[in-house]
């Protein structure tokens, strides 16, 4: 096996959920799981901000999972993890996205940079692509119920901004 073929094989394992349908990540599911589980699971994130009405534990740097540069969970008010915001450490293609979660329902674009973003609705999973064309962000949210919903948020995301890695602390 080739090693860029062996690390794309890997980083799909690790980062992708096993099941077709499955929403969760890393044995967190959106919707389900709270912020507790995730610090049982992972440890004490890098940094907690509030971001609206939403709180955001971070992991990155030394304390990224495996096969990432930095992994985001939002959590509502009461804790509950309502998305799962993967920064990939090396890209991942098309294929590779395809082969894990099917076709796109719907595929459109970060509308200031025109990056493709594929949308699985009922997974609850929005891929985004970098100006090369390889994948470099994955979210996991709640999944959309109906035809109805995929096509909301599809209309959504075209306007929606593309997730943002917390900047790193400046050393003085």
């Amino acid at each position: 096996m080739r090693p860029a073929f062996a690390t794309l094989a890997l980083l799909a394992a690790l980062l992708c959920p096993a099941a077709a349908g499955a929403r969760a990540w890393q044995g967190i599911e959106p919707g389900r799981s709270k912020l507790e589980a995730v610090v049982t699971r992972f440890g004490e994130p890098t940094t907690r901000k509030a971001r609206g009405q939403k709180s955001v534990a971070a992991y990155k740097g030394e304390q990224a999972m495996p096969g990432t540069k930095e992994v985001q969970f939002a959590c509502r008010a009461d804790g509950v993890v309502e998305e799962i915001v993967v920064f990939l450490a090396s890209p991942l293609d098309a294929e590779s996205v395809e082969g894990t979660f099917g076709k796109a329902t719907a595929r459109t674009f970060v509308e200031t940079t025109f990056q493709k973003v594929w949308l699985y609705p009922q997974k609850g999973v929005t891929v985004f692509f970098d100006k090369e064309g390889a994948v470099e962000i994955i979210s996991y949210g709640v999944p959309v119920a109906g035809k109805a919903g995929a096509a909301d948020k599809a209309a959504g995301a075209a306007t929606a901004e593309k997730p943002a890695a917390e900047a790193a602390p400046a050393n003085p």
